[in-house]
């Protein structure tokens, strides 16, 4: 797939086409690289080609958070696209990944000539604001065990697909990149697994979880208590 085969560019004429291609580079990223570091003048934006990518940020402490990941045909590390904001944040590819590195002034152009190009990444920054939200919520409000859930679902929203009457998450996260996600530690998310396991709630088979009561996993994820 190429940026013109995402459904949201395809309305994008000869000569918007011409000038993205032209002044944007590809490049293709090994599962584990760094895509862009935190930086206080950045002049691009990302385009996610294929693959799938981690949004992270480090503590003062050097203690990684995960903000989300972004699939295929979204946009990311968009906000110089809109201002003069620094980069705060670090982009991995979390598989092998291929992205397109847009500068700032060819996302500028685009997004002023095509409101429905500015729409769609706005629906994707207000999705990903609110996972966040969301998050942080759980991190007030919830436990471990809810936390998790949450996070489970909504990688199975992102990821997941409908084997049966089990959702089976592909992205391979680990233990230790769930806490970082829902602001735990590994041994509590270790913790929390198991008693999901137990209750027969999750599968963890060749790398992959397995979500086997969606609605049971709801209701953990919004009460917050056993």
């Amino acid at each position: 797939m190429e940026p013109r085969a995402i459904d949201w560019l395809r309305s994008l004429g000869e000569e918007d086409w011409a000038a993205l291609r032209s002044r944007s580079t590809r490049h293709e990223f090994a599962a584990g690289a760094t895509i862009f570091a935190p930086t206080p003048e950045p002049h691009s934006v990302y385009l996610l080609e294929e693959g799938r990518v981690r949004i992270l940020r480090l503590s003062q402490g050097g203690g990684e958070v995960t903000l989300g990941y972004v699939v295929a045909g979204e946009v990311f590390g968009e906000l110089p696209g809109f201002g003069d904001y620094p980069r705060e944040s670090f982009a991995v590819a979390r598989v092998r990944s291929i992205v397109w590195r847009i500068p700032r002034g060819v996302f500028r152009d685009l997004v002023g000539k095509h409101p429905e190009v500015a729409m769609e990444i706005t629906r994707q920054m207000g999705e990903r604001m609110k996972r966040v939200e969301s998050r942080v919520e759980n991190l007030v409000f919830g436990d471990v065990r809810s936390r998790l859930a949450t996070a489970l679902l909504e990688l199975a929203e992102d990821f997941g697909r409908r084997i049966g009457d089990r959702q089976v998450i592909d992205l391979g996260v680990s233990q230790g990149e769930l806490a970082t996600l829902i602001g735990s530690t590994r041994q509590s998310v270790n913790a929390a697994m198991g008693d999901l396991r137990e209750e027969g709630l999750l599968r963890l088979t060749g790398g992959r979880a397995e979500l086997l009561d969606l609605d049971r996993l709801r209701e953990i994820a919004k009460s917050g208590s056993r």
